[in-house]
C-alpha cells in the first residue's frame, strides 16, 4: 500500500469525508483493497490486514472526536436550560413579592379607611346623637360588606396566585422531566451504538 500513495490519499479522503457514514467508508475502503488484490495477486495478506487495522484506528479516532463534540454540546445545552430555569424561578419570586406588596397595600388602605370612618363617626356623634346612632349602624354594615368583599377578593387573589405558581412549577418540572428523558435517551442511544 505504501508503494501506491495515490490510493492511500484516496483512502484518507474517504475516511475524512464528513458526509459518509462509517459503514459507507468501510465499504469504499474494502472495494479499494479488492481492486488492489486484483491488480496485484501476489500481494501478501498481512499487508492488506495492516491497512484495515490502520483504517480501523482512524475510524476509532473519528468516533471519539464525535463523542467529544456531542458531550460538549450536551453540556452546553444543560447549562443553557439551567440558566433559563433559574431565570423563570427568579421571575416567579419577583411576581410573588410584587403580589405580596400589593396585598399589603390593600390591607393598609383598608386599615386607613377604617380609621378615617371611625374618626368621622366620632365627629358626627359629637354633633347629633340620634343621627350618629343611625349613621353608626349604617357605616358598620357598609364596613362589614366592604371587609367581606375585600376579604373574599383577597382570598380569591391568594388562591389564584397559588394556582398560577403551582402551574408554573408543574410546567417547569414537566420540561425538566422531558429534558432529562431526552438526555438519557441520547446517552443510551450513543452507548448502544458504541457497544454494537
Amino acid at each position: 500500500m505504501s508503494e501506491h500513495p495515490g490510493r492511500k490519499d484516496i483512502i484518507q479522503a474517504i475516511l475524512s469525508h464528513p458526509k459518509l457514514s462509517d459503514e459507507e467508508k468501510s465499504l469504499l475502503v474494502e472495494e479499494l483493497i479488492e481492486e488492489l488484490k486484483r491488480e496485484y495477486p501476489d500481494l501478501k495478506y498481512h499487508a492488506t490486514k495492516s491497512d484495515v487495522k490502520e483504517t480501523e484506528l482512524k475510524l476509532t479516532k473519528e468516533i471519539k472526536e464525535v463523542e467529544g463534540r456531542l458531550s460538549k454540546e450536551i453540556k452546553e445545552l444543560d447549562l443553557k436550560l439551567s440558566k433559563e430555569i433559574e431565570t423563570v424561578r427568579k421571575e416567579i419570586k419577583e411576581l410573588d413579592l410584587k403580589f405580596t406588596k400589593e396585598i399589603e397595600t390593600v390591607r393598609k388602605e383598608i386599615k386607613e379607611l377604617d380609621l378615617k370612618l371611625s374618626k368621622e363617626i366620632k365627629e358626627v356623634e359629637g354633633r347629633l346623637s340620634k343621627e350618629i346612632k343611625e349613621l353608626d349602624l349604617k357605616l358598620s354594615k357598609e364596613i362589614k360588606e366592604v371587609e367581606g368583599r375585600l376579604s373574599k377578593e383577597i382570598k380569591e387573589l391568594d388562591l389564584k396566585l397559588s394556582k398560577e405558581i403551582e402551574n408554573t412549577k408543574f410546567t417547569m418540572l414537566k420540561w425538566q422531566f422531558v429534558f432529562w428523558i431526552s438526555q438519557i435517551s441520547v446517552i443510551l442511544a450513543l452507548g448502544y451504538k458504541i457497544l454494537h
